[in-house]
């Protein structure tokens, strides 16, 4: 079975400690079981810290997090003490993989790297090559066949990517051919009414709602050709992530209107603060993008939610 990936996906290095938004802080660092044995079985004072910080639960195991939400082997340097004692190889999975997400397919699977982490959404909205999935990795020469579902997810994907690469119209333009030859109907309300929507979410920054708050006098339809490049790669990335799942065509469809959705609040941010302050920059889509990416697509409950909505 093969894995694809993007072609800008080779690019991605963790940055550590030239991070500024660390994937170490705010988030939840669960420890699968194989290395919860290996931290059990650690010595010394890294032992000792270890059992310290381990907290067990029913929902499994996690590390106790600090002040801020901060990982307790979180360095005042930005580096995680444990990768400095023991190396890459003993840190959880968790922590192993992000930000990569993966979509399974009966004959592929799929790796991506998530907008939540700062690095990723600069490679993903920096890409000035096409966007096209390559061979990874393959495990065996079997062959395997896909449902007909999955090949409709797959061939109208591929046609939507077609869609939205086509640089000689509009990013507006593209987008609406994306929804349309997808049999999908967003609704009808204005960026505001969606900012409201967002805010009742469950959220995990509060400074959040005071983001989407700006969005009160944007106009859905404000112009940004500076961005239309990123905005081409941004619906990419969410038609690549969210539709794979799709069970049916209406539910194809309802994840196309999400991806649209993604592209119309970030498109309308960044319109915001050009208003504001009279300039918006690359890296101003780009902590937006992570940001939202972080709230909305790192929650299963927000994104079912937002889903739903769609359908």
């Amino acid at each position: 079975m093969k894995t694809f990936a993007p072609n800008y996906y080779p690019a991605f290095r963790c940055i550590a400690d030239k991070c500024r938004h660390s994937c170490c802080v705010g988030w939840d660092v669960y420890i699968d079981e194989e290395t919860l044995a290996k931290y059990r079985a650690t010595g010394g004072e890294l032992g000792e810290r270890l059992a310290k910080n381990i907290c067990e639960s029913e929902e499994g195991a996690c590390f106790r997090m600090g002040e801020g939400g901060r990982c307790p082997f979180l360095n005042a340097r930005g580096l995680c003490d444990i990768i400095l004692e023991k190396g890459e190889g003993y840190i959880s999975e968790i922590c192993t993989e992000h930000p990569r997400f993966y979509n399974f397919f009966s004959d592929r699977t799929e790796v991506g790297l998530g907008l939540s982490c700062e690095e990723a959404a600069r490679i993903i909205l920096s890409q000035e090559e096409k966007t096209c999935l390559l061979p990874f990795s393959e495990d065996d020469e079997e062959e395997y066949e896909l449902y007909p579902e999955e090949e409709y997810v797959l061939a109208k994907r591929a046609e939507i990517f077609d869609i939205l690469q086509n640089e000689s119209v509009g990013i507006e333009e593209r987008a609406q051919a994306m929804l349309r030859i997808s049999g999908a109907s967003f609704p009808q309300r204005s960026i505001y009414e969606w900012a409201k929507t967002l805010a009742e979410l469950e959220m995990l920054d509060l400074t959040w709602g005071k983001t989407l708050a700006t969005l009160e006098n944007v106009q859905k339809s404000a112009s940004l050709p500076e961005f239309e490049r990123a905005f081409e790669k941004l619906l990419l990335y969410f038609v690549y992530r969210h539709t794979a799942s799709a069970a049916s065509e209406a539910d194809f469809a309802a994840r196309v209107c999400f991806a649209y959705l993604g592209f119309t609040v970030l498109r309308s941010l960044c319109a915001a603060k050009k208003a504001q302050s009279g300039e918006c920059t690359h890296e101003d889509l780009c902590d937006f993008a992570r940001r939202y990416s972080a709230e909305i697509e790192y929650s299963e409950e927000n994104t079912a939610a937002l889903i739903n909505i769609m359908i």
